[in-house]
């Protein structure tokens, strides 16, 4: 039986879906910290929940771009 021609399986190391995750992960961060100024949310949890929500996203974008 002929093997398929193609991409080896497994997840491939690109350097550009990591710098894009990291670079989307600050750009939410910063949105993130500018609307909660904005609303008028401050402290610690709204910047650790900011922290939370662009690790997430970034590494949905550096899986998603793989």
């Amino acid at each position: 039986m002929a093997s398929h021609p193609g991409p080896e399986p497994g997840l491939k190391r690109n350097i550009a879906s990591l710098v894009g995750g990291f670079v989307i992960a600050g750009g939410v961060f910063v949105l993130w910290m500018l609307v909660t100024s904005t609303a008028g949310w401050s402290g610690t949890g709204a910047t650790v929940t900011g922290l939370a929500v662009a690790a997430v996203v970034g590494g949905y974008i550096r899986l998603a771009d793989l």
